[in-house]
């Protein structure tokens, strides 16, 4: 058995005080990293999957900042751009200088092979007002709509087909099954959501190695399943209850598990806490995905 971890929504680098979630998303924001670097050290794990959301990119200066972070944690780390991340015309420019070092070729959209296990990772466009599909948002107050661009549809189709052999991964910020939980649906509503969802779990279903998608976004746990796609969306590491996502990879499964950081009491501070159903359910917290 060998194990890889999911952050998500981190939103790093900010130092000023979240209206929504106060220090813990700001000034407390290098205890909660010294306290998972601590956390990562005894798990041992391969490498972090960071599926979005990774700085609040309201300056180059917050993105390399988040990028620091992010380095100090010691395991390898694949990190992945979110709403957040690219808001603005300027702020894929400012994530790919950051963080250049540990994506190929400076791509944003771009799959990998560790060990047994093929990862790719996707970057959806915003869907401006008027239907374009653009990198960065055109700044309306709506809540924001991706979709992934017909571009990108054809990378996949052509990698998912040069890996046919590998048990494969798929990452993309915004989830693409949506839940049964109506809290959730709202959250989704009022964060954002992929509008070309169904066609993405199409192309994927017809790829029988492609066994989870992990996503984030919602500030929330959920785990769902459709055309054989078991999906894994993690809530943000510096929101209640401030966890993360610990993969087990086996020879015939993979297996989910749902760890908070060692230090509880950061749960406790946040300012949403209140808000339980953010930790889902028992059966949002682990699954077992047979090969």
């Amino acid at each position: 058995m060998w194990r890889f971890i999911q952050l998500s929504d981190p939103h790093l680098g900010n130092q000023v005080h979240s209206a929504r979630n106060g220090r813990l998303e700001s000034s407390l924001v290098p205890e909660v990293v010294s306290c998972l670097r601590g956390d990562l050290a005894d798990l041992q794990p391969d490498f972090l999957l960071v599926t979005g959301d990774i700085a609040r990119a309201d300056s180059r200066d917050a993105v390399f900042a988040a990028r620091d972070l992010m380095d100090s944690l010691g395991p390898a780390y694949h990190p992945m751009g979110g709403s957040s991340d690219f808001r603005n015309e300027q702020s894929r420019q400012w994530f790919t200088d950051a963080f250049g070092a540990h994506l190929p070729d400076a791509q944003t959209c771009y799959s990998f092979t560790h060990r047994d296990i093929h990862v790719c990772i996707l970057d959806p466009w915003w869907r401006w007002n008027d239907g374009r599909l653009m990198p960065f948002s055109d700044g309306h107050d709506a809540p924001p709509e991706w979709c992934i661009p017909p571009q990108q549809f054809d990378w996949l189709e052509t990698d998912l087909g040069e890996h046919a052999e590998e048990a494969t991964v798929i990452a993309v910020h915004p989830p693409a099954i949506l839940p049964q939980s109506e809290a959730i649906r709202e959250s989704i509503a009022r964060y954002g959501s992929l509008k070309n969802a169904e066609l993405l779990v199409q192309r994927l279903a017809a790829h029988p190695q492609v066994k989870l998608l992990l996503s984030g976004n919602v500030h929330a746990h959920y785990i769902d399943r459709k055309e054989g796609l078991t999906q894994v969306v993690t809530g943000s590491l510096t929101e209640y209850p401030v966890e993360f996502r610990d993969i087990h990879v086996h020879e015939d499964r993979l297996e989910i598990q749902t760890r908070g950081l060692s230090n509880a009491g950061y749960a406790s501070q946040s300012q949403v806490r209140a808000m339980e159903w953010t930790r889902g359910t028992e059966e949002d917290r682990y699954a077992v995905i047979p090969f």
